[in-house]
């Protein structure tokens, strides 16, 4: 698949959402099969979904590097994704971290989110 087959999935994914209130992506070229997807996604104006995505879509769908982070609308920490090689876990690198206001932030493995299950969280996160 090249670059900008993955670039419309992304744009369909996000058209097919009616919760979402504001978009700002940014989606680079980086070769025919390479890209970086960066930005935020606001959710009924009070969760917001910061995206980065390092891709290479050959010879399969790999997320080189991201990371999604959500928060609330007073800026709390609500969840992050990410695969930055400083937490060990069961599929290391790849965790999620969770913030509560009761328990503090929890690690857990997670394999990558695809864009789909992200705004379903997120979503179900919205007042």
């Amino acid at each position: 698949m090249l670059i900008e087959a993955y670039f419309l999935h992304l744009e369909r994914v996000l058209a097919s959402c009616p919760q979402l209130e504001q978009i700002s992506l940014t989606k680079e070229r980086r070769g025919p099969h390479i890209g970086f997807v960066q930005g935020t996604i606001t959710v009924s104006g009070a969760i917001q979904l910061f995206v980065m995505e390092f891709v290479q879509t050959e010879p399969r769908l790999f997320k080189r590097k991201y990371r999604y982070h959500c928060h609330d609308g007073t800026g709390t920490s609500l969840f992050r994704y990410d695969n930055a090689p400083h937490h060990v876990t069961d599929t290391f690198p790849h965790h999620k971290h969770i913030f509560s206001p009761s328990s503090g932030e929890t690690v857990i493995a997670a394999q990558p989110p695809t864009l789909e299950a992200l705004l379903e969280e997120v979503v179900r996160l919205a007042p």
